[in-house]
């Protein structure tokens, strides 16, 4: 269950509006609110954002190989490619129009310690 004091997530994906449905529905945390999801095939939100492409060490790396390794403990396997596979992964916390906090990947898998991330007040 996702943890009730983090930001709801928005997940923006290089994949069509049928895609991007079905891997929120299949990957979403049972009890949860759905996430947002936001279909993004020509890349103008990362674009926009300058979210930044890896190269093979970056992609292809130990610590790559051992995102993959976390991942498959868990479960997770790697689909069919979709979008640019180059993109590397950005965690943002918006609050209105103002993007509050912003984490850049530096590999693939890569992702932010989740104590990391700013709570919301409680209400």
């Amino acid at each position: 269950m996702r943890e009730p004091s983090l930001p709801t997530p928005v997940f923006v994906l290089m994949s069509p509006p049928d895609a991007t449905r079905s891997f929120l529905t299949t990957n979403a945390d049972p009890g949860a609110p759905p996430p947002i999801g936001i279909a993004d095939l020509d890349k103008v939100l990362y674009e926009a954002l300058g979210v930044p492409r890896g190269g093979w060490s970056e992609m292809f790396g130990l610590r790559s190989w051992r995102a993959g390794a976390r991942a498959a403990r868990r479960g997770h396997r790697i689909g069919r490619k979709v979008g640019d596979g180059w993109t590397l992964p950005v965690w943002l916390v918006v609050d209105g129009e103002s993007v509050t906090w912003r984490w850049d990947g530096r590999y693939a898998g890569d992702r932010p310690r989740f104590d990391e991330i700013p709570r919301r007040s409680p209400a």
